[in-house]
């Protein structure tokens, strides 16, 4: 097994120039312009599909498509993000990150219109599968390119701004369904124009992200699959992390308005729950990032994990009194800066030259998570009641902090200690 933990200087050169020439430790005005463009054309293209989402259930509802075909459709969407894990990377090597880029977004505008015109379950499960596999291309696309300009002394505040971009572009999508009839085409067809917007400012964005020489894309590919493994041996605790991610995230999202419901909730607070949550996502993203930054990056996932684990615990056993709420914001706060802690951790232990297959490994393995999620909350509910579902994150939260300091432990002290 590989070290877990490289230091600064193997990854930088004495100016803060990364081996690979494309990115700094410093704000470079150039780097900089090059992120801020990435992200605001990421923003408009997550807004898009933050709205497709919930547009899908809405109108398949309004169609009167059985529960069971609906549930098919919306899994498509995580069999196309699995598979686009795997495959996409060789393609952004191929073509570079604009191109990539630019590819996955127009695909996928032109499937979001589909919608429109057909309404079979099975036309719609390939769409969305399709839909999946551009995504996780464009996430692929985004978090490769923000790692390859960063150093490591940022890289946890630029992949923090990123994470903010996500859950603000998802909420303000929410807001969008009320624009028209969901029952219509006009949003779809925003949903595709918001796809296609996205391209401006990616395609104008400066390209601080070297084009993949043959060498360099050979490499990327050679890699493959086995950019899960590289991850593993280089920062084994990153595939554990991804993983405790994507079945806390899938968990949140798709079995907390159950849970809510169940325990009594009305419609409108179910609904006024989710949004302040996603607002409480938003908070802790980058003090945490900073100190991510400042401090070995185990150390700060160890601390959030715990305090979730806490948390968690607390909503097993008041979630029926009034503190629920303020232990299921806490929570929230805490869980969702996990994936950005785990994933900075990872990058600070690799060749430049695996980022892209790193990258795609990594969305695998969450996406394996985000698919086991919701099965495996919904059974601890069934068993226990809706309490079952942060029992699920209390063991899930605690595995995490135990294979944190089992990490921690076995490699030493930290650094920047």
């Amino acid at each position: 097994m590989g070290t877990e933990t490289l230091t600064h200087d193997a990854q930088s050169g004495s100016d803060g120039t990364r081996e690979d020439g494309s990115g700094v430790d410093g704000a470079a005005p150039g780097i900089m312009s090059s992120i801020l463009s990435l992200l605001v054309g990421y923003g408009v293209l997550i807004t898009g599909n933050g709205l497709l989402g919930t547009l899908i259930s809405l109108r398949m509802v309004h169609a009167g498509v059985p529960p069971v075909f609906l549930g098919v459709v919306q899994s498509s969407y995580y069999i196309g993000f699995m598979l686009g894990a795997v495959a996409g990377g060789p393609l952004i090597a191929r073509v570079g990150h604009h191109r990539a880029f630019v590819a996955f977004a127009a695909v996928a505008a032109c499937g979001a219109l589909g919608y429109a015109v057909v309404t079979m379950p099975f036309f719609w499960a390939c769409l969305r599968f399709i839909t999946g596999f551009c995504l996780v291309g464009i996430f692929t696309v985004v978090e490769s390119w923000l790692h390859a300009v960063a150093g490591n002394a940022m890289r946890g505040k630029v992949f923090s701004a990123y994470l903010i971009t996500t859950y603000m572009g998802v909420g303000v999508g929410q807001f969008l369904i009320n624009l028209a009839d969901p029952s219509g085409f006009e949003l779809f067809t925003l949903v595709g124009g918001l796809f296609a917007a996205s391209l401006v400012p990616v395609t104008l964005a400066g390209s601080h992200v070297t084009q993949p020489s043959r060498r360099r894309a050979g490499s990327i590919r050679g890699v493959g699959l086995s950019g899960v493994r590289t991850a593993y041996r280089s920062a084994p605790l990153g595939l554990w992390g991804c993983l405790a991610a994507g079945l806390l995230y899938s968990a949140f999202y798709t079995m907390q308005p159950v849970f809510m419901r169940s325990v009594g909730y009305p419609v409108a607070g179910v609904s006024h729950f989710m949004g302040v949550a996603l607002i409480a996502a938003l908070l802790p993203q980058w003090p945490v990032a900073r100190l991510s930054d400042r401090f070995d990056r185990r150390t700060v996932l160890l601390a959030v994990s715990l305090l979730a684990a806490l948390c968690s615990l607390m909503l097993v056993l008041f979630h029926d009194v009034r503190p629920f709420e303020l232990f299921a914001y806490a929570y929230v706060s805490l869980i969702f800066t996990i994936y950005g802690i785990v994933i900075s951790h990872v990058n600070d232990s690799i060749p430049p030259t695996h980022r892209v297959a790193v990258s795609a490994g990594l969305l695998l393995i969450f996406s394996i998570g985000g698919i086991a999620g919701p099965t495996l909350a919904s059974l601890a509910m069934a068993v226990t009641g809706p309490a079952g579902l942060y029992l699920f994150t209390t063991i899930v939260t605690s595995i995490l902090a135990l294979m944190t300091l089992r990490s921690l432990a076995a490699h030493g002290m930290p650094r920047h200690a």
